[in-house]
């Protein structure tokens, strides 16, 4: 039993987009100060990158872990199903944002949208993956941990 869904961010693509338009700039442009050039440069490369890092959010869970991965494969975050005392669908609210964010006793993932299932880990800690399909990933990770879980 494997639950794989891979959600992927509009906004993220729209970012790569705006660097990638300001990096064809940049190179069309006649030359300005040496300076000004790497800074734009760099600017956009750093757009291009994170737009790419941030456009897509993997969610897998089998037997063994649950694993929230960005991009195309990092950053990743693999939990054992054993350090899982519950799980929860929940609503984000508007200011918890995308991306890689502290939330309250733990860490969050989210690409888009307010939907996601938090983990409650040992020690209280826990953990928030967005997601399309909070009711899929909330069973796939129920039957993981077994009926005592």
């Amino acid at each position: 039993m494997t639950y794989r869904h891979v959600q992927s961010s509009r906004w993220a693509w729209l970012i790569s987009l705006v660097g990638l338009v300001g990096l064809i700039w940049v190179a069309a442009s006649p030359p300005a100060t040496s300076g000004t050039t790497i800074l734009a440069t760099a600017s956009f490369v750093l757009l291009v990158a994170t737009g790419a890092v941030i456009s897509r959010l993997t969610s897998t869970v089998d037997a063994r872990a649950v694993s929230a991965t960005f991009g195309w494969g990092w950053p990743r975050r693999t939990i054992a199903i054993e350090e899982i005392v519950d799980v929860r669908k929940l609503r984000n609210s508007w200011w918890h944002g995308w991306g890689i964010r502290k939330v309250s006793r733990g860490w969050m993932y989210n690409i888009a949208g307010y939907d996601a299932v938090e983990l409650e880990l040992r020690g209280s800690r826990v953990f928030r993956i967005g997601t399309n399909e909070p009711d899929a990933l909330l069973d796939a990770i129920s039957r993981a941990r077994g009926p005592l879980g």
